[in-house]
């Protein structure tokens, strides 16, 4: 028992500082991707290359100086930036990001996952209303109607490998092209899945071109007109793990998780197993209490993995906030409910049917004889 509270202690606090230094330098990299897209220079001022830009930008965030609007109702002030990081930041402890390298992983990971990212949209509501300015306020309210809208897209979405695979383990999930049930087949709407929850993901978590919560050229910054120095940064960073949290659920429901397939009957999941040539390789203590901070080859081998796999997805967020023009209002709201939600239901329908087909004894069968009942 003291050991597998020492492995949570010990991951938790691995998981806070990796997430904590990935937002500071996700932010210098899109900095970096758009000038490359735009014809820009970028950061290149603090530090080599710039790389100490995001410690400058911390440091200037913890000193500026802190605002609170006379009217605002102070509690739900204070509460909601709080809210918005707590709820983004939560969601990476549902993650398997390797093999045996995991924080928790719940036999209803995905309800939980899905209950945390409509729990963001709650701070962001908060802040609006609480900062008494009507900039924020409207902001609030369209952050509210775009949450309602694409959240039904992205429920959808991911009801499509949890129906293929039968689960609602994450882990579970990301091992669904090596699963029993799978069939080639089911690209015909794990592949249109896809795109629905990236697409709604977008929306989910207001990158552009779905930024309108916070339109800076209509409502001067959106919601959190009213914030300043930390309190202001933790929207950043909740909107920046967002971003992270759902091209990592992505990777596990749509890109084999951590896993990579096998070319020439070789598994290429073990690659650095067979770098070094032991793919039973260990490193770190061996035996004794403190063999909770030992790695195998086959944990970091997927552990890269996956962090390659989500970055590559973080760098196509990027790419379209550099390329695409932001929607107006009207046509958000009519593209989330009358094309991603008619299709979220196809591919739903569709993939019912082939897990009865595909699945079910004898389901074709009993498919055709039932259809062929059906009264003219």
């Amino acid at each position: 028992m003291p050991q597998e509270i020492t492995l949570i202690l010990v991951r938790s606090v691995i998981l806070v500082v990796v997430c904590l230094t990935a937002f500071a330098y996700l932010t210098y990299l899109e900095r970096r991707v758009l000038s490359w897209f735009q014809w820009r220079v970028g950061p290149n001022r603090v530090g080599p290359w710039g790389l100490f830009q995001p410690i400058a930008d911390g440091v200037k965030a913890i000193l500026k100086q802190e605002l609170i609007p006379r009217r605002a109702d102070k509690v739900l002030y204070l509460i909601a930036p709080v809210i918005s990081f707590s709820a983004a930041f939560t969601m990476f402890a549902l993650m398997p990001v390797g093999e045996r390298v995991f924080l928790t992983d719940l036999p209803i990971a995905v309800l939980v996952f899905l209950g945390l990212s409509s729990l963001a949209a709650y701070g962001v509501i908060l802040a609006g209303w609480s900062s008494q300015n009507r900039y924020s306020f409207i902001g609030a309210l369209r952050s509210i109607a775009q949450v309602i809208s694409y959240e039904l897209g992205l429920g959808l979405a991911l009801l499509v490998p949890v129906m293929i695979v039968g689960s609602l383990k994450i882990s579970a999930i990301g091992n669904i092209y090596r699963a029993e049930t799978w069939h080639p087949l089911y690209l015909l709407v794990l592949l249109p899945a896809g795109a629905l929850f990236l697409i709604s993901a977008m929306a989910e978590t207001a990158r552009i071109p779905f930024d309108l919560p916070e339109c800076e050229s209509e409502l001067v910054t959106g919601f959190h007109t009213e914030y300043s120095s930390l309190k202001y940064a933790m929207f950043p960073m909740g909107e920046y793990m967002g971003m992270s949290a759902m091209c990592a659920i992505a990777v596990h429901f749509f890109l084999g998780g951590y896993l990579l397939p096998s070319i020439g009957g070789v598994d290429l999941t073990n690659w650095v197993g067979l770098i070094v040539g032991n793919p039973n390789a260990v490193w770190g203590p061996q035996e004794g209490y403190w063999t909770v901070l030992s790695l195998s080859a086959l944990g970091l081998s997927t552990t890269l993995t996956f962090i390659a796999k989500t970055l590559l997805l973080i760098l196509f967020f990027m790419w379209i906030r550099a390329t695409e023009p932001r929607f107006r209002y009207d046509q958000l709201m009519r593209f989330g409910w009358k094309v991603l939600l008619p299709a979220g239901l196809v591919l739903v329908f569709l993939a019912a049917l082939l897990v009865v087909v595909i699945d079910v004894p004898e389901g074709g069968a009993k498919l055709a004889e039932v259809v062929a009942n059906v009264p003219r």
